[in-house]
């Protein structure tokens, strides 16, 4: 009787093939990865920067009394509160309150701009503006949390290294926060043009 083995395996041939096949599907999903996640920093940097403006305008309402959120490039620690430098495109955000009879600063609260962003290889920039010549960077709730200034304030996320933004025609989503006198708070995208959309600028 004669007794037939059958081997299991593969063949160098089906080998090379899959392989083959492996390295185009990796070719093919890398640059899509590396946009993924260059829009999600620069989500969590906008994100970073929205919890710290709700934070400063929470505070201004519970404490009846002048809260701010500074962007800086100094460390946001309790040490620098009353010297820290502002910045319009400032890294870093504390905020904190002003005591008036003590004529100083109280720290709340201060974060790096890197944690979650990837902002510490400088690849997430911001900058802000706003049409009123007294902003530096410093956005100031008072105690009815509208802000202490008479016109809006705008922050703007960008990735330039990983390429032109969505509204320009290239690949990132860019988000922008927008902050009203009366102190509302929205991120938007400056993407979406039809103005029923709620994401839209």
């Amino acid at each position: 009787m004669l007794n037939l083995r059958t081997q299991s395996g593969y063949s160098l041939v089906e080998l090379i093939v899959g392989l083959a096949v492996l390295a185009l599907l990796i070719s093919l999903g890398i640059p899509e990865y590396s946009k993924f996640i260059a829009n999600a920093r620069i989500r969590a940097a906008s994100e970073g920067i929205a919890t710290g403006l709700n934070l400063a305008r929470a505070e201004a309402v519970k404490r009846n009394a002048r809260v701010e959120l500074v962007l800086t490039d100094d460390l946001p620690v309790e040490a620098q509160v009353n010297i820290v430098t502002p910045s319009t495109a400032g890294a870093n955000w504390i905020v904190r309150e002003w005591v008036p009879s003590t004529n100083s600063f109280n720290f709340i609260e201060g974060k790096l701009g890197a944690e979650g962003s990837g902002r510490e290889e400088a690849s997430v920039t911001l900058a802000s503006s706003s049409a009123d010549a007294t902003y530096d960077g410093r956005v100031t709730f008072n105690g009815f949390g509208a802000m202490t200034i008479g016109q809006p304030v705008s922050f703007q996320f960008t990735y330039p290294a990983a390429g032109a933004c969505a509204a320009d025609g290239g690949p990132m989503r860019c988000l922008n926060i927008n902050v009203a006198p009366g102190g509302q708070i929205r991120v938007c995208d400056p993407k979406v043009t039809d103005t029923k959309d709620t994401r839209a600028c």
